[in-house]
Parts: C-alpha cells; structure tokens; sequence
C-alpha cells in the first residue's frame, strides 16, 4: 500500500510508565483545572468547597497555588496569584497550566513534593515513638494520642 508524502510515519512505543516529573506536572495540571470549575460555579452562584480562592474587600481576587497542602513557590516567598477579575485569574491558570506542561515548574514541584514527603516521615517518626512510648504497635497508634482507645 502505498503511503502520502504528507504523512510523516515514525517507528516508536508509547512510553508505559509515567516519571514523577510527568506524575507532578499533571497532578497540578488537573487541580488547576479542578479549580478553574470552581471558579465557574462559584461565579453562577453555587456553593462549593476546597477552593484556593479567596476575595478581600477591595475586591482583588487572590488565589493560592498548593502542590498537595504545600503553597507552590513561583518566586521567593511568592505563591499567590493576584488577579482583578475572574476572568483574568482563569487567564492566568491557563498561562500557569502551559508552563507546567512545558516544565517551567519542575523545580519548584520537585521541592513541594520533597516537603510533603519530609512532613509523611515525620508523622511516622512521630507515630512510632508514641508506639514505642505506650509499648503498642505502630499500627495501634492513632494521630490523635488523645483517642480513648489508647
């Protein structure tokens, strides 16, 4: 059979596995647009949950970029979007959106995803000296040491 010119053909396998870069950049991707639903309820009115937005009194619309809980630092000490409508804060999380797929923020992910870890290490360190302490399994052990079936 014959092929068109036009067509370009390659040879290659679609990659099976995701790296942590590629599993970072669309985790944040997708809470984006998660978010920018968000805004699109919250603008006709409907009520809605978990949102990184927030509006002050003069009205500027702030919205704070999390990887997980940790506030993704696009600058030094900066993670917080400043926008005057919503309009332009949809705006900007599109430009956020394409700069994270192109891996402008694969550093600043990287560091955040190195946070939330450090802070699970700590909880399990925390978990198995209070095990240790009241002479339990770490399994018994609840984040609330205070729970009555200590």
């Amino acid at each position: 059979m014959a092929v068109k010119s036009s067509i370009s053909l390659v040879s290659v396998q679609r990659p099976t596995s995701n790296t942590p870069v590629l599993q970072r950049r669309n985790k944040l991707t997708a809470n984006i647009e998660q978010q920018i639903v968000k805004i699109g309820s919250f603008r006709e009115g409907k009520r809605i949950s978990r949102e990184q937005f927030w509006v002050d009194n003069s009205g500027a619309i702030y919205f704070q970029l999390r990887y997980g809980k940790q506030p993704l630092e696009l600058e030094k000490g900066k993670s917080t979007l400043k926008a005057s409508t919503f309009d332009d804060l949809v705006a900007q999380l599109d430009e956020i959106k394409i700069i994270t797929v192109g891996g402008g923020l694969d550093e600043a992910l990287s560091a955040a995803a190195n946070a939330v870890r450090s802070n699970f290490k700590a909880a399990r360190t925390r978990r198995q000296a209070r095990a240790r302490r009241f002479r339990l399994p770490a399994s018994k052990v609840h984040c609330c040491p205070n729970r009555f079936d200590l």
